[in-house]
């Protein structure tokens, strides 16, 4: 979910004139399969892949709520509670990650 996230806020960001689809047809991993499929620029692809791979770590730092409007934003649906859990799950990472360095 966060790979399809990032992928479509990269695609706004280099290629806004595309149209992403979410909504009722999405599909995990379908905006990044649909727009990799018809773009012909290889120096795009490498832009807004390289974007998309950066934006996953940033929504790995967001709260539920933050995580949850992004997904909305680009018409990617959540489960109740997805958020949540995402959320609870990366920062139970940091937190270890955190405590075990000291």
């Amino acid at each position: 979910m966060l790979a399809d996230i990032a992928m479509a806020a990269a695609i706004r960001t280099f290629d806004p004139g595309y149209a992403i689809a979410g909504g009722e047809g999405y599909a995990p991993g379908a905006i990044r399969d649909a727009w990799l499929a018809q773009c012909g620029d290889e120096s795009l692809k490498k832009r807004v892949s390289a974007m998309a791979s950066a934006g996953v770590n940033a929504l790995k730092t967001l709260s539920a709520d933050r995580l949850a409007a992004a997904a909305e934003t680009y018409g990617i649906s959540l489960a109740e509670g997805a958020s949540e859990s995402m959320a609870e799950h990366f920062e139970a990472k940091r937190n270890a990650v955190l405590s075990y360095n000291r």
